[in-house]
C-alpha cells in the first residue's frame, strides 16, 4: 500500500501498527531523493504509524540472471543503495520478491540462473549487515516464479549462505498453493521467519474466504513469532470497511486461541 495521506488516515483510524510500502515507487534510490524519502517517513509518523517493511523492491528493468554482466551488476548496485535508503527511514525489512527480476529464462540452464540469483542474495546479506536491514526472501507460487517457491526452499537458501540478514517471509496466498502443510512449514522455518503476508485463499482480506486463521495464528503463537502480519490482499469495495472487517476477524480469531 502506498503511503498517501488518504491511506495513512484509514490505517490510523483503524489503529493499525504500520504500513508496508512499495519500494520501487517510494524508496527507489534512483528516483526518490533522500529528502523525499524523509518526507514520506515524517508523513507516516505523523499518523502514529511505522514503515514496517517495503515490498516490490526491484524496478522492472532489473534482471538478476541476465546474460549481460553489466545488467547483473546493476542489480547488485541497486541492492546496496536500497538497503541504505531503507535504513535512512528506519524501514528494517525489505521483501526479496520481484518475480520479474529473479525468474530464470527457459533457455538458461537452471543451475546458472540459480547461481546468479544467489550472487544477488549474497550481496543483499552484506548490504543488510552494513545498514542493519533484513532482506526477507519471499517464496512465490509457480504461477509467478520458477525460483524459490516454498518457505522451506527460502530457509535452505538463507542457511546455505550462512546469513544473519537473509530471513524468510511467509505469504499465505502462495503457501496454500505450494506447501504440503502450511502449518508444518511455518514450524520448520520458525528460526528465520521475520514477516508474514496474509490474505484468504481467494486473495481477499482474511475472513472473506475459507482459511481458518485461528489455526495459523495459533502456530505463530506457538513458535514465538514476533513480527508483523501484513495484509496483502485484493480490496473489493470500500477500503475502510474491508480493512475494518479484516481487523475484527483477525482479533476474533486470535482470541479463540485462548478461549476456555
Amino acid at each position: 500500500m502506498r503511503a498517501t495521506p488518504e491511506n495513512l488516515e484509514v490505517l490510523s483510524k483503524l489503529n493499525f501498527y504500520g504500513i508496508e510500502i512499495p519500494a520501487s515507487v517510494q524508496l527507489n534510490p534512483y528516483i526518490i531523493s533522500k529528502e523525499e524519502r524523509e518526507k514520506i517517513r515524517s508523513m507516516v509518523e505523523s499518523f502514529d504509524l511505522k514503515i514496517v517493511a517495503a515490498n516490490v523492491i526491484y524496478p522492472r528493468e532489473m534482471r538478476h540472471v541476465a546474460e549481460d554482466e553489466n545488467v547483473r551488476q546493476k542489480s547488485i548496485e541497486y541492492t546496496w543503495k536500497l538497503a541504505e535508503a531503507a535504513a535512512d527511514i528506519d524501514c528494517r525489512i525489505l521483501v526479496w520478491g520481484s518475480s520479474f527480476a529473479r525468474n530464470i529464462p527457459p533457455d538458461m540452464p537452471f543451475d546458472v540462473g540459480r547461481e546468479r540469483n544467489l550472487a544477488i542474495l549474497k550481496e543483499a546479506e552484506k548490504a543488510g549487515q552494513e545498514y542493519g536491514v533484513i532482506f526477507a526472501i519471499e517464496p512465490l507460487s509457480k504461477r509467478e516464479s520458477n525460483f524459490i517457491n516454498t518457505v522451506i526452499e527460502a530457509y535452505e537458501v538463507a542457511e546455505s549462505i550462512g546469513a544473519n540478514y537473509l530471513m524468510v517471509l511467509a505469504d499465505l496466498r502462495h503457501m496454500i498453493r505450494e506447501e504440503e502443510s502450511v502449518l508444518d512449514s511455518l514450524r520448520k522455518v520458525s528460526k528465520r521467519l521475520v514477516h508474514v503476508h496474509i490474505a484468504d485463499e481467494n486473495s481477499r482480506v482474511p475472513g472473506k474466504g475459507v482459511l481458518d486463521f485461528t489455526k495459523i495464528l495459533k502456530v505463530l503463537e506457538e513458535i514465538g513469532y514476533k513480527g508483523c502480519l501484513s495484509i496483502e490482499s485484493r480490496i473489493e469495495g470500500n477500503v475502510m470497511e474491508e480493512l475494518a472487517f479484516a481487523k475484527r476477524y483477525l482479533e476474533s480469531s486470535y482470541a479463540k486461541i485462548f478461549a476456555p
